[in-house]
């Protein structure tokens, strides 16, 4: 069993705070994870942002965005790693019915409280 515990590394806390200023489409926390990491080859990119998505749904950070129009090809939150898995490196770059992702009233909560603002 993964742990989510809320010990966070410095890339993880800009990609967090670049969540709570918008919502990403699924195909772009890959993106947010190779800017964090340039020098990464795209499995790295996959594994690492598939480690990253594990993670912040255990955390409860990470729901479906918009309407049911804005979720693409799920249903739930819990259906991201699987889709992840199933089409594999192209969830790494652009493709359609990519679900639109933003972050939990919890995730917001805990961010503040990392911010020490809470």
């Amino acid at each position: 069993m993964p742990d989510h515990s809320m010990q966070i590394e410095p890339w993880e806390s800009r990609i967090l705070e670049d969540f709570s200023q918008d919502d990403h489409s699924l195909w772009e926390v890959f993106g947010l994870i190779r800017g964090e990491r340039p020098d990464a080859s795209d499995s790295e990119v996959f594994k690492a942002g598939r480690q990253f998505l594990e993670t912040w749904i255990g955390r409860g950070w990470l729901q479906l965005a918009g309407d049911g129009d804005m979720w693409g090809a799920t249903g739930t939150i819990n259906d991201i790693l699987p889709l992840v898995d199933r089409i594999g490196m192209d969830a790494t770059r652009y493709f359609v019915g990519s679900p639109l992702l933003r972050l939990t009233p919890r995730a917001e909560a805990d961010l503040q409280r990392l911010r020490g603002t809470a």
